[in-house]
């Protein structure tokens, strides 16, 4: 005979509105289940790493942070409250995950929550692969799931630690991919960073024509992105002079590329006349007798969201680096008259240049250097190289 539900399981319920009733077996076997069971499907996941300790933490933040974002809200305000700590260490709140069951008991958010800028920190000092660096999707993905804000800051890093492990296509496939990892091109720090990044194995390569073909194609995507993706339209506040499509230090990477495939590639030719359009183009929005800093308006040059980030001695020599040879390379191709124009913003940046690495206060070593020597004096680059060798 099929027996009705326990009266203790019905003041139990009674007592604790969180818990559920579903049948009269199932409460004679479970009278305490917080829910049913839960099926969740395209769950974010984590790819092989290099090391045990990276996979350690990237499990952690998903066992902890991820999984959790995907149960209903008021189950998972359940595992958040202390007075149901016992009651969800027997019974915990469960979800089939791929034929797997998790369990979910309580979690104290000051303590047992990890810190979104420190398990960023420790993951990208951990990553040195390219296996390694394909989590970084579905941890950004993660922490928009979760709502957890990752710094603009941290998108440089991002770009800069990926740069350094050639791995700079997953950042390209995080930046298309915005709506779900939130990694959105709206600072001009971001942006330049990534145009530069872009760049550097062909510069590094000495013009090697594959690398500089790609870099080309790579940031006229960035610039298309820019111009018509509503996804990375940017704040006012971000803003400078330029929208960041229109601004010259951007449209210098386009340039940059081009007149180095013509100079080194093409005979010294414009042969498809690009090289005459974007300069025009860049012409046009810089003012004649202005250098890069000239570009924007002194206030902001003293606005963390703007340009504050190019008055670091070593920052601005290697983002301005490439502009200045872009100029003059770019003058070695287009007509008298516009080559003239070209080398007029050429000086004013190269005085500019000549002063970032006097500064005193500048780091005398590093990736700023590197890219100065690499375009500027390419010999005395390969002698420090042969030497640390």
């Amino acid at each position: 005979m099929f027996l009705s539900t326990p009266p203790s399981a019905l003041r139990a319920a009674s007592a604790r509105p969180w818990l559920s009733i579903s049948s009269g077996v199932a409460l004679r076997q479970r009278w305490f289940s917080t829910s049913p069971t839960n099926r969740a499907g395209n769950i974010i996941t984590f790819g092989e790493t290099s090391s045990p300790e990276l996979a350690e933490l990237l499990d952690s933040f998903r066992q902890k942070v991820i999984l959790p974002s995907y149960l209903a809200g008021e189950q998972r305000k359940k595992i958040y409250k202390a007075k149901l700590k016992h009651i969800l260490q027997n019974d915990p709140i469960t979800m089939e995950i791929d034929g797997v069951v998790h369990k979910f008991r309580h979690l104290n958010q000051m303590q047992d929550l990890p810190n979104t800028h420190g398990s960023w920190t420790s993951a990208l000092a951990l990553m040195k692969t390219l296996a390694d660096f394909q989590n970084v999707q579905p941890l950004l993905e993660g922490c928009m799931r979760d709502r957890r804000r990752v710094s603009p800051d941290m998108h440089v890093k991002i770009i800069r630690r990926a740069a350094l492990h050639d791995s700079l296509e997953v950042v390209m496939d995080c930046v298309r991919a915005v709506q779900r990892t939130g990694f959105k091109l709206d600072r001009s720090e971001i942006i330049n960073e990534l145009l530069v990044c872009l760049q550097w194995p062909a510069i590094s390569s000495g013009w090697n024509a594959g690398k500089t073909k790609t870099a080309l194609r790579q940031i006229q995507l960035v610039l298309d992105i820019l111009e018509s993706d509503k996804s990375h339209m940017p704040k006012d506040i971000t803003v400078g002079a330029f929208r960041f499509y229109q601004d010259p230090q951007v449209l210098a990477a386009r340039l940059h590329m081009a007149a180095a495939r013509a100079v080194y590639h093409q005979d010294g030719k414009d042969v498809d006349g690009k090289v005459t359009k974007y300069a025009e183009e860049i012409v046009a929005l810089w003012p004649e007798g202005n250098g890069l800093l000239d570009l924007q308006p002194d206030a902001s040059y003293a606005d963390r969201w703007k340009m504050k980030y190019l008055l670091h001695r070593n920052t601005y020599l290697w983002l301005a680096s490439p502009v200045l040879n872009g100029l003059m390379l770019a003058a070695q191709v287009v007509d008298p008259g516009l080559a003239m124009q070209l080398q007029n913003r050429a000086d004013m940046v190269d005085a500019e240049v000549k002063t970032a690495l006097s500064a005193p206060e500048r780091v005398k070593s590093g990736k700023a250097e590197n890219m100065y020597q690499a375009l500027f004096n390419p010999q005395a680059k390969e002698e420090v190289e042969e030497e640390a060798a």
